[in-house]
């Protein structure tokens, strides 16, 4: 063959490998949703899973280095934190009380997306309905915050944050005080 005629089955080979790879990414969900748990809890006020870990971890601290090494391991695989996730639940848990009366007299829900959104503003006065604005613009710029440090920290892709948001709204709707409207799905509402 002349070397002008390679060119065109080569091009072709190459077409066809790459064209045969698949990417598959993997989405750790088991540990989004570890995450979203332990973190509702804590800003919502009860007690989180970690603490229970981290005390069991200190209590059963082993002699050997390799031993207390693999255990500081375990424990960061089971958790999802740094300074700016810790940062971010301390606000939210802060705010959380000022949201609770809104949440439960029904102004404000826990959407299908992870993110809070008003139902209903009749009956507040300005003041009131400045403060709720307020409270949901904080806490959902916080959370959708949180969602994107929960990605990088367990090296989710940024397209994959609506997911994570997901499995967020999920705990946030499971852990939101009795009265509170729910989105199940997209624009279908009920309360707790």
């Amino acid at each position: 063959m002349k070397p002008g005629n390679m060119r065109i089955p080569l091009i072709l080979a190459v077409f066809f490998v790459t064209a045969c790879v698949t990417v598959n990414i993997y989405f750790p969900a088991a540990e989004v949703k570890q995450a979203a748990e332990d973190i509702a809890k804590e800003v919502r006020g009860e007690q989180p899973v970690q603490d229970n870990i981290d005390q069991n971890i200190q209590e059963k601290a082993p002699t050997s280095w390799l031993n207390l090494n693999g255990l500081a391991y375990a424990a960061n695989e089971l958790t999802v934190s740094n300074a700016t996730i810790r940062q971010l639940k301390a606000r939210m848990k802060n705010r959380y009380p000022a949201l609770v009366p809104f949440m439960i007299g029904g102004y404000v829900g826990e959407g299908s997306n992870g993110l809070l959104s008003i139902r209903n503003e009749a009956g507040l006065n300005l003041r009131k309905k400045a403060d709720l604005k307020r409270l949901v613009n904080a806490e959902n710029s916080d959370r959708m915050a949180l969602y994107r440090a929960v990605a990088q920290s367990l090296n989710i892709p940024g397209s994959q944050i609506s997911r994570v948001q997901r499995i967020f709204a999920a705990e946030w709707q499971k852990t939101a005080p009795k009265g509170t409207p729910i989105e199940q799905s997209p624009g279908r509402w009920t309360r707790k």
